[in-house]
């Protein structure tokens, strides 16, 4: 399908790069800037998000006069959403802009407004004191601009949500600094001593203390100054009055006082001597901690209440990677789909670029996703025969790319490794590229070495290397999630330091174990250790895929760029293809003419997937085979999709080989 477009396919690559990495305001609207001066150019740009009531507030802006900037709906407003923009000249004809204050008021003439209605956040963008060198429309239907002022919008969004998350984490910090250090002013020490029948004969303070203390230890013998709480504790007076019979040394030991008010006391002491070396009893020192000991119920009650906070966080991370996930749908498969096209020589090293920039964050995003499942303990294995020296040699062969004169890569795998084992092959390959790929990033030049082999009951996997090595105080905290060692080290790529973390967890999910050795400038190694069982080789019969006949397709998908996405490859096999926007439309298309195969995102307004398809099953009687599109298949979500009545779940990005596969297992005998 041809779309036309001011901004150029590689621009938009640019452009979506250039977003990702952006990491501040100002270069992100820098970057807009320079992408839009061809077609029109502006004074200043301004990100405004819209309330209950219709109105906007403004979010972000290149110029701070807009900072917390209120704007009613007016005319202008509503044009731009019918349109999807519009251009207001004078700024006294608009109620949004009357009330302005001056110097804002001053520079709103010939202002470009650009809403976002089909966007996640219903979004406009101002653009004041306008020159369009193109025409107006023209930049208004401009696909790829859209796209691009989508980014945009979420990053900037997202900029500012971990801005005020940093805030709000400093700010917790600093009362916690605060709090301790008070508590260490507070905090008093005095001194005790105990005749040989351990009765206190002398207590020292150095505050307004000393009577109280003085009340209630004076006189008194060790084994009374507890409370009734105390008394019922036998086992931990017992023991502590037996150090004291054998005349020992004991510290911090902690009791309630006997008091009318909450007191907690530690106390350490050693035994005493005359000059003939008779014991005559103990001398020590005491402590109040009645403060650290309410510290320790408010911990353990943050600590309960930060378990709740982090798994409602484990959620918001699996529904956001669920929402980029969406685009970047739409991105590996456009660049999928340009790779197969006619390119010179430099229009295909670009295009490797962006796959490339494009796989990587596609990588941290399943990072991201994996360990919000990992700590929300959702993360489940998919079982199935592996053909294990084949995929190894794979994975292996993927990296013997990046090897080069000062960097040589090893691979040994042993030829008595089973050719068929039971396994996740989608987690092993995982690990595996975690590990490699670390042994890349850590190590300029050298040797990296993958080895594979069976030991008793396991499966041996080793990666090492001649890297700059991890410190031993390193190597404790290798596993811990968003960890990072040697962070001045100038790397070739850059994580988010989830990577050791998730690999952990998914060896430990496999009932494995992984160790790491490494020595600073020597380099490292990762042992990993799997327990496996050998399955019979069975070959499968290959799909005469060739043979598949013309289908007519319906695709019930929300999101444009996908509809492009999924239209071009469908009809790259050779299919019809009818497009709906929601569920609710995939159901009157579907009443109105048959179809031979239904694909139904999950996540649609108005109707979701999950919904329509039961009614197809249910009310329509449908028997077609209806596929789930989903960025976020999970174990769970697998499950409702079977449930419901669908045929087969593909997980986004869809690539064109598995979606050609899985229409040729249903449609080829």
């Amino acid at each position: 399908m041809a779309i036309n477009s001011l901004i150029s396919i590689e621009q938009l690559d640019v452009a979506l790069s250039n977003i990702c990495h952006a990491n501040n305001n100002e270069v992100l609207f820098s970057h807009l800037k320079k992408l839009v001066a061809p077609y029109f150019t502006y004074q200043a740009c301004v990100l405004l998000l819209p309330e209950s009531d219709g109105s906007y507030v403004s979010h972000s802006q290149s110029d701070c006069i807009f900072e917390h900037t209120y704007w009613p709906l007016s005319p202008a407003f509503t044009q731009a959403r019918i349109m999807g923009g519009c251009i207001v000249e004078t700024a006294q004809t608009e109620l949004a802009f009357t009330v302005q204050a001056k110097g804002i008021t001053e520079q709103l003439a010939s202002t470009l407004i650009i809403c976002l209605d089909d966007s996640l956040e219903k979004a406009a963008f101002l653009f004041t004191q306008t020159n369009c060198c193109a025409e107006l429309e023209a930049i208004l239907a401009d696909p790829c601009l859209r796209l691009v002022l989508k980014q945009l919008c979420a990053k900037l969004i997202a900029i500012d949500r971990f801005s005020n998350q940093t805030d709000h984490f400093y700010d917790l910090l600093q009362q916690t600094s605060l709090q301790s250090e008070l508590f260490a002013q507070l905090a008093s020490e005095w001194f005790w001593r105990t005749d040989k029948h351990l009765t206190f004969t002398q207590v020292s303070t150095f505050n307004e203390d000393n009577e109280f203390y003085k009340q209630h230890f004076v006189s008194k013998s060790l084994s009374t100054i507890g409370n009734d709480n105390e008394h019922l504790q036998q086992n931990k007076w017992s023991r502590f009055l037996h150090l004291m019979d054998q005349h020992s040394e004991f510290y911090d030991f902690e009791f309630e006082l006997n008091a009318n008010r909450t007191i907690w006391i530690s106390l350490s002491g050693r035994p005493q001597y005359d000059e003939t070396h008779n014991y005559i009893g103990y001398m020590g020192i005491a402590k109040d901690i009645t403060y650290a000991k309410q510290r320790e119920l408010a911990y353990k009650n943050a600590k309960e209440k930060a378990e709740s906070a982090n798994s409602a966080k484990s959620q918001f991370l699996a529904v956001m990677s669920h929402e980029i996930r969406t685009p970047m749908n739409a991105i590996l498969g456009m660049v999928e789909l340009l790779a197969d096209t006619e390119l010179n020589s430099q229009q295909r090293e670009w295009l490797s670029y962006a796959q490339s920039s494009a796989t990587l964050l596609q990588g941290l995003i399943s990072d991201v996703l994996d360990f919000s499942k990992i700590e929300s303990g959702i993360l489940e294995l998919d079982l199935t025969r592996v053909e294990l020296k084949q995929q190894l040699k794979s994975i292996a062969a993927q990296f013997s790319l990046r090897q080069s004169d000062l960097l040589k890569f090893e691979v040994k795998i042993d030829e008595q490794l089973p050719d068929y084992i039971y396994s996740d092959p989608t987690r092993l390959g995982q690990i595996l590229f975690n590990l490699i790929g670390n042994a890349f990033k850590y190590t300029s030049y050298g040797q990296i070495t993958f080895s594979a082999k069976v030991e008793g009951e396991f499966l041996h996997l080793c990666v090492s290397d001649t890297g700059v090595g991890i410190s031993e105080s390193e190597l404790e905290y290798i596993f811990e999630p968003f960890t990072q060692v040697g962070v001045s080290v100038k790397r070739k790529q850059q994580g988010v330091g989830l990577g050791l973390s998730i690999t952990k967890k998914i060896v430990e999910a496999m009932n494995g174990s992984i160790h790491c050795q490494s020595k600073p400038n020597e380099g490292t190694e990762f042992s990993v250790k799997l327990p496996y069982e050998n399955v019979q080789e069975q070959l499968d019969e290959s799909l005469q895929i060739e043979g598949l006949r013309k289908l007519k397709v319906l695709v019930a998908e929300d999101n444009p760029a996908n509809q492009v996405l999924i239209r071009a490859l469908l009809e790259k096999l050779g299919h019809d293809v009818t497009l709906a926007d929601t569920g609710s439309q995939a159901l009157n298309k579907a009443k109105a003419e048959q179809y031979d195969l239904v694909l139904m995102d999950m996540m649609m307004p108005v109707m979701d997937g999950l919904t329509a398809t039961q009614y197809m099953r249910k009310e329509m009687a449908l028997d077609v085979p209806i596929f789930a599109l989903t960025a976020n298949a999970g174990q769970d979500d697998k499950e409702k999709c079977l449930a419901v009545g669908m045929n087969k779940v593909l997980t986004k990005p869809i690539r064109f080989n598995v979606l050609e596969e899985a229409i040729a297992s249903i449609f080829i005998e």
